[in-house]
């Protein structure tokens, strides 16, 4: 075999990518390798999901819908992985986490760049949240991420290819979904989109669920983050109209809704929210 031929090996690099696992803790605890595949796996992933949604972008900004529901549909896949991959860390004995985490220093999922990138290009511009990140980059955001939030995002794009069917305010959003008529392929896009919405809700309930199982509700995170901030993520909606919609259909519909308006969570009568 010729020194220059390609191979399987060397096209995917497998000697470099199989040489980036390196443990810190000292000896070597067996449980970190487990540790470090599932981030570094996890962060491959959404390098492959940035990429894909940028597409996403793309097509739906030429309105071609099969296209998109195509894509979405791989990436709303891809996200299923992640989930997967996570929930391999529930099988990681907390005490055994306790033994290698010192050797973390201030590493923390929380600083991964390319899941903020992820959380600005699908649209999170919530108050809070630009705060939030404002204090954890108190010397200015990475380039990256400035990038990303001066970037058209994925809700921006689907706001628009709705804005060109005359679909502005979320009673015309509700209209489609009684009746798509010639738009069932928008329809569709919404509801991938809405799939797309919950698996991150879901990525975050179960960050917060793996944050518990390992270190309880109490422990400060290695980067210093408590849990409650998590906990508070899980509120968080890329699209939110898509969600108020249905609001609006309980209300079409005959239904009633509770709380004081529309999309407004109701308490139940408990200040506690209990």
């Amino acid at each position: 075999m010729a020194e220059s031929e390609l191979t399987y090996g060397s096209y995917l690099r497998i000697p470099e990518l199989l040489a980036l696992q390196q443990p810190r803790s000292r000896p070597p605890h067996p449980e970190e390798l487990h540790f470090i595949v599932v981030h570094q796996a996890l962060e491959l992933w959404m390098k492959l999901t940035l990429h894909d949604l940028e597409r996403i972008i793309g097509l739906l900004d030429q309105d071609a819908f099969p296209r998109v529901l195509a894509l979405l549909g791989r990436v709303n896949r891809t996200l299923e992985h992640g989930l997967d991959q996570m929930r391999s860390l529930h099988t990681l004995p907390p005490w055994d986490l306790q033994q290698f985490r010192s050797y973390l220093g201030t590493a923390s999922g929380s600083q991964s760049v390319q899941f903020r990138e992820l959380e600005l290009l699908s649209g999170l511009r919530e108050p809070a949240y630009l705060k939030a990140l404002d204090v954890e980059y108190g010397s200015g955001l990475p380039a990256a991420l400035a990038r990303r939030l001066a970037q058209r995002s994925l809700a921006d794009a689907h706001a628009d290819a709705g804005a060109r069917l005359g679909i502005v305010e979320v009673a015309g959003w509700a209209e489609l979904y009684v009746d798509p008529g010639r738009w069932t392929d928008f329809y569709l896009v919404c509801e991938a989109l809405v799939d797309y919405d919950e698996r991150w809700t879901r990525w975050r309930q179960e960050h917060v669920a793996l944050v518990q199982r390992a270190i309880g509700d109490h422990a400060r995170g290695t980067g210093g983050m408590a849990i409650s901030y998590l906990q508070r993520t899980t509120r968080y909606r890329f699209f939110p109209v898509l969600w108020a919609l249905r609001d609006e259909l309980v209300v079409k519909g005959g239904g009633e809704l509770v709380g004081n308006a529309r999309g407004q969570p109701d308490d139940g009568g408990q200040a506690d929210g209990s």
